[in-house]
């Protein structure tokens, strides 16, 4: 908080942060850090005032002011307590005081055993050294003398010191002293303690000199980070004040109230888009620095990047198949914390980078598995904060993957231990029923090494370590200890809350091993929980203890379950699959087994078979609906599966497998159709049935019917090659009909059927090409006897050279050459008969069908785990519905694709962290009930440090969609399959027969 308006204008600001520091029976010394002088006049001195505790009466302890931040008080009372303060003083007046300090009480910090029985000299003190020096003072409490002089000088003759400190004062600054001392008691003196090495005392130097180069840089909407290079002449620098300033005001305020002691600084409160200087002031114990040179004018406002590389990636652990990695985090995180990191490797040598994590890590710590043993790998580091993707790391040294033999207890390199955080573990330890805490240290990546870690603590007392673990073979809970101190008397005692156990009705066992003995939980439960120990009896008292809590006792009770109750994990579920012949066979598959596994099948609680991974079902009828299982055992470990067929997944598995069995009895075992019933148009306009068969022999015979009724061809059959004919001579509307074929001999029968039926015309739609405007009309069936006209409005259209009328056997065309605003308006088809006359309408009228204005570009590259964005405007009315699709299949919304229309005119894909994957053609289509059109995208991508490709792909031109209009059904339908004609494409003349049929 700032301080309040000085006493006197332009006074300085008030001390702070005042300490005391060497407290003893007759003084004490006061320290305290300068206020910062932003506007005001440099700082000439200190006044240290003193306050005993129950009073208000403050005296001032130096009569001038002293220069530096630190002043030893003499002259305090044994045994009464002080507050101290401090005032600062400039050219303009004395500051106000600042806040006291804690109460202090002046003793010796230590009393020394008085030795009243017996008469002698003391003995010679010893260890003599001084703890601190100042310019004018040491703490120390015996006899110096100049170390040029060999003057020995005795400091404290009117009072002697009884405790082992005591500070020395009035030295000459700058100046080498040594000290002895001497041991006094009623019956004399001691001899002379060895005097210390030549200690000096501290000279003044001044001020720290100015700091360097001050930067800011852009953090948040409403603070900015300051760095600065630290002065040339620190001068036992305490710390920096920094000020700031709007630009071009002059008017400097203060950032921080307390000395700063880093080169970095963020300030905070400031006002968003305003624009800052700032610069930076030395402090030590007398006074501050000249000021900085200003920084760079910066304006608030947030930064946010991606951040810098990682960099330093260690190898710290190997096996021969994997590698524990640890890095250094990027220098510079972004404006936001690196809080995920993605890991590259390849072989030494190779070009090639591959991904190790799918999902993002989060420490700086991770084990890359399945390596090959004997490789040499390379590794690189990505980071990422909110703004997205730092920069790779360079790669890492090539690392062999060989196993590492493990070094004795006690030895692990210390540059493995500067490379990693530590783990710090809090352990309890009993001691003759006293509970002491002591932390253990260990490296994190050794817990990630196979190997099992023993430590044994001895303190005075003979406290170690115990253990709890489950047993991975039995699942038994057990608590271990192993002493480092018996005897051959010694045996164990374990206790429970520190009673001796003696009930073993649970099946709690101790077994005693050596120097190991263990209280093994053969059947644990919520009850064992609680607070157990050990002693070890002739010992100097080794004990240990360990409390089960409750959420520990129900981690190991999980473990436990897991480990006598194992299960067998499964890679897929219980499926089926149709055979041929119609059996099903139902199958898994497991994660891992051995060779001894065993496998039970049931249907509907029914056993099937056992000793397969596989069962077929040779009769799927319609008494299998159920549920089918299959139990696993391997050893100890079991796992289940199980699969419902009831209601429609049960029909329709059974109706697949009928088919499978009728298609297995057909093809195989007589003559058969390789390909059904299908109608064929010619060239020459001649339409004709076509099939293929199989499987004959000489006496096998084809056979035609129409409704029915056999049709005797006009020659025989040629059924060696295979292809079988049926023309249909002068096609017209007496032509339509149920047409069947069959195949057969004394082995069997096979037929195939089609339908030539149905209306004559489908609704007109419209088709735009280079040339102009086409509408067509997909007939259904056409005869000789029907006739043709297209109108526009209420006028009859003839073939010319704007207008070209034609089609094919499937469908009529009339072209527009170059249309005007004079071809808009109504067209017409009439289809006339004997009977009735049909008419198709269309409008041409000129409304507004969806487009593409612009905004998308042809071709797109963009490097892999970028975010890409596609964006453009469109327009229709009504509002146009805008789909995406990549490489002709649809693109639907999901946790990496984005798609949105806003406002009914801006539609955009966006697409999350690109892959080589998301390459490919993207299509936007954009349509309304009177059409719309259609545009292409080429998305190339590559990976991060590769040459940009220069993709040159062919593109397509805006596609015009015509409007929405019902779609004939199928033009062809077979009872066995699906068939599509191929229809003859011609440009005929209006008076030309059309014709095409339907079948079912």
């Amino acid at each position: 908080m700032p301080d309040g308006p000085p006493p006197v204008p332009g006074s300085p600001g008030a001390p702070m942060d005042i300490k005391i520091h060497d407290a003893n029976r007759d003084y004490v010394i006061v320290s305290w850090k300068p206020p910062n002088t932003t506007t005001e006049g440099p700082i000439i001195g200190y006044f240290v005032d003193r306050c005993e505790t129950g009073t208000e009466n403050w005296v001032q302890c130096n009569d001038s002011p002293i220069k530096i931040c630190k002043y030893p008080v003499p002259g305090l009372f044994e045994g009464h307590s002080y507050y101290f303060r401090v005032r600062a003083i400039n050219s303009k007046g004395i500051s106000k005081p600042s806040r006291m300090s804690d109460p202090i009480a002046a003793l010796d910090p230590t009393e020394f055993e008085r030795l009243h029985d017996e008469k002698k000299v003391p003995g010679t003190p010893s260890k003599l050294h001084a703890p601190e020096t100042d310019r004018t003072y040491v703490v120390l409490s015996w006899k110096p003398c100049l170390a040029e002089t060999g003057a020995w000088q005795r400091v404290n003759t009117q009072v002697p010191v009884r405790s082992p400190r005591y500070a020395v004062f009035d030295l000459a600054e700058g100046k080498q002293y040594l000290f002895r001392v001497l041991a006094a008691n009623m019956y004399g003196s001691s001899e002379a303690s060895e005097p210390t090495e030549p200690i000096q005392t501290q000279e003044l130097r001044g001020v720290p000199s100015a700091p360097g180069q001050v930067v800011a840089t852009r953090q948040t909407d409403t603070s900015l980070v300051i760095q600065w290079a630290e002065p040339k002449e620190p001068n036992n620098l305490i710390g920096y004040y920094i000020d700031v300033c709007v630009k071009g005001s002059k008017d400097w305020a203060s950032a921080n109230h307390k000395p700063h002691k880093s080169n970095k600084f963020v300030v905070q409160g400031l006002t968003t888009g305003e624009t800052y200087v700032f610069r930076v002031q030395a402090i030590n114990e007398l006074g501050l620095s000249d000021e900085s040179q200003e920084s760079s004018p910066l304006s608030v406002k947030a930064a946010l990047t991606i951040p810098s590389s990682p960099y330093d990636i260690a190898l710290l652990a190997c096996d021969g198949e994997s590698m524990v990695l640890n890095w250094k985090r990027p220098v510079h995180p972004g404006g936001s914390p690196v809080a995920e990191y993605y890991i590259n490797k390849r072989r030494h040598r190779e070009h090639t980078w591959r991904e190790v994590n799918i999902p993002p890590i989060k420490e700086r710590l991770f084990k890359v598995e399945h390596l090959s043993a004997g490789a040499v790998y390379e590794f690189m580091v990505y980071g990422r904060n909110l703004a997205g993707l730092g920069a790779p790391s360079a790669p890492s040294k090539a690392f062999h993957c060989d196993a590492w033999t493990m070094p004795e207890p006690g030895t692990v390199p210390k540059t493995s231990l500067k490379q990693v955080d530590i783990l710090k573990i809090k352990q309890s330890v009993h001691c003759s029923k006293k509970q002491t805490s002591f932390y253990m240290q260990i490296p994190l990546f050794l817990l990630l090494l196979p190997v099992n870690f023993t430590l044994c603590f001895v303190n005075p007392k003979g406290a170690q370590e115990m253990t709890c673990t489950v047993d991975k073979e039995s699942g038994d809970v057990i608590l271990s200890f192993e002493s480092c101190q018996i005897t051959e008397s010694s045996h164990f005692v374990w206790k429970k809350f520190y009673k001796e156990i003696t009930d073993f009705s649970k099946e709690i066992v101790i077994k005693t091993e050596g120097n190991t003995s263990k209280l093994i939980f053969k059947h644990p439960d919520q009850g064992d929980v609680g607070c157990f120990s050990v002693s070890v009896t002739n010992t100097d008292g080794v004990s240990a203890s360990h409390e089960i809590h409750a959420e520990e006792l129900e981690k190991m009770l999980a473990k436990s379950y897991g480990i006598r109750h194992p299960v067998i994990p499964l890679k897929t579920q219980l499926a089926y699959k149709i055979l041929e012949r119609g059996r099903m066979c139902f199958w898994l598959q497991a994660e891992h087994i051995s060779s001894a596994v065993t496998y039970k099948f049931f249907a509907n609680n029914k056993e099937l078979s056992t000793g397969i991974i596989e069962f077929v079902l040779d009769h799927f009828t319609e008494d299998s609906e159920g549920t089918f299982t299959v139990q696993i055992e391997d050893g100890k470990a079991r796992g289940q599966s199980s699969l419902v067929l009831i209601g429609d997944d049960f029909k329709a598995a059974l109706a697949d497998a009928e088919h499978q069995r009728s298609e297995y009895i057909r093809v195989k075992e007589g003559p058969h159709f390789s390909e059904f019933l299908s109608v064929h148009v010619g060239d020459d306009c001649s339409v004709a049935l076509v099939c293929k068969v199989d499987n004959l022999k000489k006496e096998t015979a084809l056979h035609w019917f129409k409704d029915d009724v056999e049709i005797t061809p006009e020659g025989p059959a040629n059924l060696a090659s295979g292809a079988c004919k049926l023309p249909i001579s002068l096609f017209s509307k007496a032509s339509t009909g149920i047409y069947k074929a069959t195949i057969s001999d004394d082995r069997g029968k096979d037929q195939s059927q089609i339908e030539i039926s149905g209306s004559s015309a489908a609704e007109l739609s419209i088709h735009c090409t280079a040339t102009g405007i086409q509408l067509h009309c997909h007939m259904k069936y056409y005869t000789e006897e029907m006739k043709i006209h297209w109108l526009h409005t209420e006028s009859k259209l003839s073939h010319s050279e704007k207008v070209h009328i034609g089609g094919t056997p499937a469908m009529a065309i009339m072209e527009i050459l170059g249309p005007t605003e004079k071809d808009k308006g109504l067209y017409h088809i009439q289809i006339i008969d004997t009977e009735k006359t049909y008419t198709r309408t269309i409008d041409l009228s000129g409304d507004d069908r969806g487009k593409v204005l612009g905004g998308l570009p042809d071709v797109v590259t963009i490097m892999e785990k970028k975010t890409l964005s596609l964006t453009c405007t469109v327009c229709g009315d009504p509002k146009p519905q805008v789909t995406w699709c990549k490489n002709g299949a649809e693109v639907y919304p999901d946790d990496q694709y984005l798609v949105c229309l806003e406002s009914g005119k801006f539609a955009s894909l966006t697409i999350k962290g690109v892959s080589l994957e998301n390459s490919g053609r993207y299509t936007m289509t954009v349509q309304n009930k009177y059409g719309g059109e259609s545009v292409d995208i080429v998305v190339s991508i590559y990976k991060h440090g590769d040459t940009i490709p220069q993709a040159k792909p062919t593109l397509t031109p805006k596609l015009i969609i015509p409007p929405k209009h019902s779609l004939p059904t199928l033009i062809f339908k077979s009872t066995n399959h699906l068939m599509y004609g191929c229809l003859h494409n011609a440009n005929l003349p209006p008076d030309s027969p059309l014709f095409i049929g339907s079948c079912k």
